[in-house]
């Protein structure tokens, strides 16, 4: 899917400066995981340039394995990013389990569920709580405040809209876990075709010892899988402890922009190329992506 038409402003920072920034007219393509997963990435770098667009920005690709600064046929392909994509397919609970975790591991997630029952359950079971509806939702939404005022991670939300919006339409899964009377965990999920979006989950602090936020996914995941629609769960690109524990796949990602092929754009992103090269020398991690183009990326949602 192609979004409309949105101005970038593409910023040309030197030593950690912004000198300026040039807008350009972009259309956005970001393909869904299940789009992604198991073809060649020349297939999805090969779309054309919308009419009236100076370019095409593709999010979350799979990585062709291109130079950063390239000419390809009618275009000047720049790779903005890099990162891995991880993701969890579903083959089913138990090979889930087996394919994903040691005995050892297996075992200990047993354990840790029987001794969580055993002090927090209801009537000798989880208090595992599912929220759909436009209602449900936003009750979910404050047990998320609960939770974080707590010592909780930061709060739920979808980067292209409202979690009541996307609750009416059916999209959204979300799970609360419950130890008495007060929640202690919590996830959310949005569906897109055979993909769910992974769009937040926190857990108290003081909660962990507990194993509460694993104790939660696992049962989530069993849950939501039930529905034959789903096949994945879309963690995004970037690392984080939730994506080391469930994820059971990945892919290396780029986000490219790609600009027409005009003497402008070709000395523009010689520029820019030149001063992230620098950039990449001054850096201690080697990395050439500013912090500014890594937030307006995030902002894109």
């Amino acid at each position: 899917m192609i979004s409309p038409n949105r101005i970038f402003p593409l910023p040309f920072i030197f030593r950690g400066k912004r000198l300026f920034s040039v807008p350009l007219c972009l259309a956005v393509h970001e393909p869904p995981l299940h789009d992604v997963v198991g073809i060649e990435a020349g297939e999805q770098l090969a779309l054309p340039i919308p009419a009236g667009a100076d370019g095409l920005l593709q999010r979350y690709v799979a990585d062709p394995g291109w130079r950063t600064h390239t000419v390809r046929d009618d275009r000047i392909a720049y790779v903005l990013l890099r990162d891995v994509w991880h993701y969890l397919v579903w083959p089913g609970y138990e090979r889930f389990l087996e394919g994903r975790y040691s005995a050892k591991t297996r075992e200990s997630f047993v354990r840790e569920e029987a001794r969580f029952v055993a002090e927090f359950g209801s009537d000798g079971r989880l208090d595992l709580r599912s929220y759909r509806s436009p209602a449900e939702i936003a009750e979910f939404l404050g047990h998320v405040e609960a939770v974080r005022a707590l010592g909780g991670v930061p709060g739920c939300t979808l980067p292209d809209g409202d979690l009541g919006e996307s609750a009416a339409g059916g999209d959204v899964n979300a799970f609360v876990l419950f130890a008495g009377s007060a929640p202690v965990a919590y996830v959310c999920l949005q569906a897109d075709g055979q993909t769910l979006q992974y769009v937040c989950a926190g857990e108290r602090d003081d909660f962990r010892s507990w194993s509460a936020g694993a104790i939660l996914h696992l049962q989530a995941f069993q849950r939501i899988f039930a529905d034959p629609r789903f096949r994945y769960v879309d963690f995004r690109p970037g690392e984080s402890e939730v994506k080391r524990q469930f994820a059971n796949g990945a892919l290396r990602s780029a986000t490219v922009l790609n600009l027409r092929l005009t003497l402008r754009n070709r000395l523009l992103m010689a520029v820019y190329g030149l001063l992230m090269r620098g950039a990449a020398a001054g850096s201690a991690t080697g990395s050439s992506v500013p912090d500014e183009i890594r937030a307006q990326l995030a902002g894109l949602g």
